[in-house]
């Protein structure tokens, strides 16, 4: 399955800023950051992005090891979106 979507993380004064870019149409994408940390809180909500669009969400957070390992921020069940469901029937 192709992911719709890349992602990259890197660390800034009062948090994380994560980059998501669109490798095709991306509905609702959305930051469950507190996978990572459960004190962590997302600026930005559901976000549409068209192929190629990319868009930056912060991520508010004091943890020290989510600092030192921003890129768990990027992992493939962070960023999500209506992409993701899957009808089993």
């Amino acid at each position: 399955m192709k992911l719709a979507l890349s992602a990259a993380a890197f660390a800034v004064e009062d948090g994380v800023e994560l980059t998501v870019t669109a490798k095709s149409y991306v509905r609702d994408l959305f930051c469950m950051a507190d996978k990572v940390d459960v004190q962590t809180s997302v600026a930005e909500g559901m976000v549409s992005l068209l192929s190629g669009e990319s868009v930056v969400l912060h991520i508010a957070t004091a943890d020290v090891a989510a600092l030192a390992d921003p890129g768990a921020f990027a992992a493939a069940n962070v960023p999500r979106s209506a992409n993701d469901l899957k009808r089993e029937w």
